[in-house]
């Protein structure tokens, strides 16, 4: 068993986020100790785990939580396969937008830096003259 302390120092989360998560339905059962204190099992952790990277990816919280029905459904079909497969092309799709909207930014304060080191070095070396 893991303490909220520990589980969210495993996975760079804040108290409050794994207490929204529960909230929210993303989390269920979670345990309590006597003193009324979460728990977390090991099974606990597979789930935050998997909500984690949905959400690091992308997905909205409707999403996660749909996604994660997928994954527990012990008589998973084809049709469940196929729709998270969709999705997940869907969030990969996203991942390429956004990474080329930051290669942009990154090309972007390649050419201002440069421009500023030029203006500076051209200031230095007049005020040597």
């Amino acid at each position: 068993m893991h303490s909220i302390q520990a589980v969210a120092s495993q996975f760079d989360l804040t108290y409050d986020a794994l207490r929204y998560y529960e909230k929210v339905g993303l989390l269920k059962n979670i345990q309590r100790d006597k003193n009324g204190r979460r728990i977390y099992s090991d099974t606990d952790l597979v789930e935050i785990n998997r909500l984690v990277h949905l959400r690091q990816l992308g997905a909205s919280v409707a999403e996660t939580k749909h996604m994660l029905t997928l994954f527990n459904d012990p008589q998973k079909s084809v049709t469940a396969y196929d729709t998270g497969i969709d999705f997940l092309e869907q969030l990969d799709a996203d991942l390429d937008q956004r990474i080329a909207a930051i290669e942009q930014q990154k090309l972007f304060s390649a050419k201002k830096i440069n421009r500023f080191k030029t203006e500076r070095a051209q200031l230095t070396s007049h005020s040597e003259q």
